[in-house]
């Protein structure tokens, strides 16, 4: 009976409390859990960079920052803590990565200096001070050159003048009076954002901040980023996420990306890869022979291959992704999942 009296009182004293403990999840409490993202491991396999986003409700802001974890177990912690941070990238040593923040000028992207013993940045610096903002960044595999992508405005083409026609172009905009836009070709929009007569451009700058090497043979490049895909074309195409569109060479000799060159690509899923040397040429399109959508393009490790995604239907945007294998050497094309039943995502070699 003591028994049974004894489990009443504990049952009465509890219930009130669990009932007061718990509540329905909410909109608010949904806000208040940490976005985590873009997972990378460093070149040693001993850290874990990526990004979280922290929501702001009252402020109705979402701001990503840096967090680090070590792969051997340990405590999470952030370690870009005074500024925004996102898409972290390694450089090949290990020694720095990449990221994207709008702390000066919009999106650009920054450089941290990383020790690797103790886990923590010791310096972080702006890279790119371009006017119409960077993303997408990516490392050379030598870690002496970065791909960013930008929207810029296709009229302004002359490499030596490229620069200052696209911040005459934003300064413009800005402090114009007239607040419509005037379209007379699709696409216009994607999803919340208007094209405003630009397009996406794929751009390289040296990512040391003394001098260019000169071994490098870009005496073209100087200073200032270099637009690699110039033209009244997206390069890379509009993407929902996922792999990227474009890709490194091994010897870091060439680019690979995903563009879409038909008289109407609204009506169009035929995107192409190319192929542009760094040095600069002419760009040549490795599979003009497929009229449906070939896309995020990723070399093997030893140079040989180039994989990538394709659909089989023309305009069908929902079509099969399929895993393709392009030979460098001969030129065939090799279908790698025609038995597989499903999309392909992403891969990695």
């Amino acid at each position: 009976m003591r028994r049974l009296l004894l489990s009443l009182l504990v049952l009465a004293f509890t219930l009130p409390a669990l009932a007061q403990a718990s509540h329905p999840f909410t909109f608010e409490d949904m806000m208040k859990l940490k976005r985590v993202s873009e997972p990378v491991p460093s070149p040693d396999g001993k850290w874990v960079i990526f990004s979280v986003v922290d929501v702001d409700l009252e402020a109705n802001t979402k701001t990503p920052h840096i967090w680090i974890v070590p792969t051997a177990g340990g405590q999470e912690r952030e370690i870009i803590a005074d500024q925004d941070a996102d898409r972290p990238r390694w450089a090949p040593d290990g020694k720095r990565f990449a990221f994207l923040s709008t702390k000066e000028g919009g999106s650009q992207v920054w450089i941290a200096d990383f020790d690797g013993v103790a886990g923590t940045v010791t310096r972080t610096w702006k890279l790119t001070d371009i006017a119409t903002e960077a993303s997408g960044e990516l490392w050379s595999p030598d870690g002496k050159l970065i791909l960013f992508t930008s929207n810029v405005y296709p009229e302004c083409d002359d490499p030596t003048k490229q620069d200052a026609c696209n911040r005459k172009k934003v300064k413009e905009v800005e402090t114009s009076k007239v607040r419509a836009l005037i379209f007379d070709h699709l696409l216009y929009r994607h999803w919340n954002a208007y094209k405003e007569g630009k397009r996406t451009h794929i751009f390289v700058i040296f990512a040391q901040t003394q001098e260019p090497d000169p071994n490098l043979t870009l005496s073209h490049l100087g200073s200032l980023p270099i637009d690699l895909t110039p033209g009244d074309f997206d390069s890379p195409v509009f993407s929902l996420g996922g792999q990227d569109d474009y890709a490194f060479s091994p010897d870091g000799g060439e680019i690979c990306y995903t563009s879409n060159h038909d008289k109407n690509p609204a009506a169009s899923t035929n995107n192409d890869l190319w192929i542009m040397p760094i040095a600069g040429g002419q760009a040549r399109n490795i599979t003009a022979d497929n009229p449906a959508s070939d896309s995020t393009p990723l070399y093997s490790p030893d140079g040989r291959y180039i994989a990538y995604r394709a659909q089989q239907r023309p305009g069908y945007e929902s079509d099969r992704f399929r895993l393709m294998l392009y030979d460098r050497k001969t030129g065939e094309k090799k279908n790698l999942t025609e038995d597989f039943d499903r999309w392909m995502g992403t891969y990695v070699w």
